[in-house]
């Protein structure tokens, strides 16, 4: 089956914006948790919260970047990577749509380091536009339910 290259572009990530009580309690625990660790002498983990509240706060309100995504022939691509479809054993397309977030489709892939890759499909997406999506992917990969790892699902709930 010859497949045509489809081309969306999408948001990389659904951004929660913080709001005050999120900034406030993220101050009040690393402080608080700075002070402890000053005064039980351990300077060295006061600064590691120290830098670690730093990359949280910084990570946290950038915005998110619009990637082009592609799924062609070979394999799909997000920006310039590329992952070709005999690096990966498995598909499954995540419908979000009741719950008002954007649907994805994971990829179950053979490299150690990121074994699933999302790939966030359009807000607009409708029902016809996912059974397209799953027509050319089960013609390359075999449909398993899949699902991200908790840590992935805990960062995803307090609005990472």
């Amino acid at each position: 089956m010859n497949i045509k290259p489809i081309i969306w572009e999408e948001y990389h990530y659904h951004h929660f914006e913080k709001d005050a009580d999120w900034k406030w309690s993220v101050a009040i625990i690393s402080t608080t948790i700075i002070i402890i660790s000053i005064l039980l002498s351990s300077i060295t983990f006061a600064a590691l919260i120290f830098v670690g509240t730093m990359v949280l706060l910084i990570h946290a309100f950038k915005k998110p970047k619009l990637l082009r995504y592609e799924i062609n022939q070979t394999g799909i691509r997000i920006e310039q990577e590329k992952w070709s479809f005999s690096n990966m054993s498995a598909f499954y397309i995540e419908d979000n749509r009741e719950h008002n977030m954007p649907s994805r489709i994971l990829f179950e892939t053979s490299d150690t380091l990121s074994p699933i890759i999302h790939l966030p499909l359009p807000i607009g997406a409708e029902q016809k536009d996912l059974h397209y999506f799953h027509e050319i992917l089960s013609s390359k990969l075999e449909e398993k339910t899949l699902t991200e790892s908790m840590f992935q699902k805990i960062l995803e709930y307090l609005g990472f």
